[in-house]
């Protein structure tokens, strides 16, 4: 499918790149309009839409004048779990009395499939660390089922001692250590949750069975301390493939500047979606159409411009709902030298500059110390930056980052629209599309002159202990507001916040006791509480306070 022409003017004497704005912005609608319609049905990883949306990118390619840098062309397929479902095969006894699928028992996501058989040992949570061993006190357990209770000693919580040897993955490993042949695990804790009966294509199956026991087993299992378990765990994947799309403009320069976008949507909602209505598509128009159509313009104008320092190499990514799987296969499956890689840059959701208050958010400033520089002298009349230092973070840049590589990642930021059926074209803000992609070619730009960027190891402590909670207010935070408290994007149906009246604008400055300055306060906030606790919050709404009490 053809767009309309583009105008790249290069003069190479003041070393500026332009473009036409206005045939920019045009084809950035054709791009958003075929890759977000009903017809691609959300371009889910491995379905018919996918398979859509990645011949429009790869006819773009073609037309760009680009070259195949897949392993089948333009393409780079790779396997991934979709899904997984349960089968009637599975079978829970505890002594000699059989007990019903997910009524009373269900695998979990960890499980391996097989049958196993043993006499059961309670090792309490199944936690080693540092001066505890629930192990201690447990008979040799070789040979033998291993029943786990699901929560934590010191509670679900991030300011738990246990808190870094708790997770369910590390206990199952630690009873495969000491040779179980299966692990059930049972809940005895109110203010736990069980674990859902689901499962994530994220989550990699153990080598042993693995079951929770509820109801009936669950009571079987706690009456007596002399027990054998028999069970049989049957979890059928379904295996489909993902396929990155992948470009080149070969300059015959030694190191290449990789520009990502991931095209993969939701498909019909399911896991990630927001929506809580009736199965419908979930066109992905600003996640991410709005990256895929900057990405293509970006490629037409580089590839007629006198920027030759590098080649440039763009990649569609799929998968990235389902956790980066594209990005994460192609740093591991390479069609380039991952060390001849400059540096790469990628959008996520570029299409929604909000227009009242113009930011553009930019992650990973902090990998080279070329970035901060270069935006300080690259700016855009009416658009402030926001920026993070980190080069982690939940889109494709972080496979890169982790190689080593700079990254940068530009993000228009959230809306009450994000992953759900409502993230539609007419809602793309095009001039501040526009502004995006001339901030990445003014930089581009800048870097033409440079050496070969050297990366910087960002401090990314405060991703990962960023505090745990386990409820939640049911709201979608502006991230680029960075005034006083935690400012409100978009509020689900049938959540906290609506039931206590709250609306996208309203400023949240205070859960209860704890003030709410900032993002991490907020999240602080909320790891103070439990499902069923009511308190107040304090909210700001057109500049006057107002308070609500809230429900989790």
């Amino acid at each position: 499918m053809a767009v309309s022409c583009l105008t790249a003017v290069v003069s190479l004497g003041q070393s500026t790149v332009s473009f036409d704005e206005e045939h920019v912005k045009e084809n950035f609608k054709q791009h958003i309009t075929t890759l977000a319609s009903d017809e691609f049905e959300g371009r889910e990883a491995g379905t018919e839409g996918e398979q859509k949306a990645y011949t429009y990118i790869s006819e773009q390619y073609e037309e760009v004048g680009m070259t195949p840098k897949g392993t089948d062309g333009f393409l780079q397929p790779f396997p991934f779990t979709a899904s997984g479902k349960a089968t009637d095969k599975n079978a829970f006894k505890v002594n000699k009395k059989k007990f019903s699928l997910k009524e009373d028992f269900y695998p979990l996501q960890y499980s391996h499939n097989g049958t196993a058989k043993g006499k059961a040992v309670k090792a309490g949570f199944g936690i080693i660390a540092p001066g505890h061993n629930d192990y201690a006190d447990a008979d040799d357990v070789k040979g033998k089922i291993i029943v786990l209770e699901y929560g934590n000693p010191d509670g679900m919580h991030p300011h738990s001692r246990l808190a870094e040897f708790s997770d369910h993955a590390t206990r199952i490993d630690s009873a495969i250590s000491k040779g179980a042949v299966a692990v059930v695990f049972i809940n005895s804790d109110e203010e736990t949750d069980n674990p859902k009966f689901r499962y994530s294509n994220r989550v990699t199956a153990k080598d042993i069975p693995v079951m929770f026991a509820t109801g009936d087993a669950a009571k079987a299992i706690n009456k007596k301390n002399e027990l054998t378990i028999s069970l049989t765990s049957e979890i059928i994947r379904e295996e489909r493939a993902g396929h990155n799309v992948i470009g080149f403009i070969d300059n015959g320069a030694e190191n290449t500047v990789v520009i990502g976008a991931h095209y993969d949507h939701l498909g019909y909602g399911d896991e990630g979606s927001l929506y809580r209505g009736k199965k419908a598509i979930h066109n992905g128009a600003d996640d991410n159409a709005s990256g895929v159509a900057v990405m293509i313009e970006l490629a037409r104008v580089l590839k007629n411009s006198g920027l030759k320092a590098n080649n440039y190499m763009t990649i569609a990514f799929s998968a990235e709902e389902k956790g980066l799987l594209g990005s994460s296969f192609f740093v591991k499956n390479p069609t380039i030298e991952l060390d001849k890689i400059n540096y790469m840059m990628n959008m996520d959701m570029v299409g929604r500059i909000d227009e009242k208050e113009p930011v553009l958010i930019i992650n990973g400033v902090g990998t080279s110390e070329e970035w901060a520089k270069t935006l300080e002298t690259n700016k855009v009349d009416g658009l402030r930056f926001k920026t993070t230092e980190s080069g982690v973070g939940p889109s494709d840049h972080t496979s890169f980052y982790l190689k080593s590589i700079p990254v940068m990642h530009f993000f228009s930021g959230t809306h009450s629209e994000y992953h759900k059926p409502t993230d539609d074209e007419e809602l793309i803000n095009y001039n501040g599309q526009a502004d995006v992609m001339t901030v990445m070619l003014s930089v581009i730009e800048d870097m033409n002159d440079n050496d070969k960027l050297v990366f910087i190891k960002t401090k990314d402590s405060e991703n990962k202990n960023a505090p745990r909670f386990k409820v939640t207010l049911g709201v979608v935070p502006d991230y680029a507001f960075d005034g006083q408290g935690m400012r409100i994007d978009g509020v689900s149906d049938d959540r906290p916040a609506q039931k206590a009246g709250m609306v996208a604008g309203d400023v949240v400055t205070a859960l209860g006791a704890y003030e709410v300055n900032d993002m991490m306060s907020y999240m602080k906030a909320l790891s103070k509480f439990s499902k069923g606790d009511t308190t107040t919050v304090k909210f700001n709404r057109d500049g006057e306070s107002q308070e609500a009490e809230i429900t989790f």
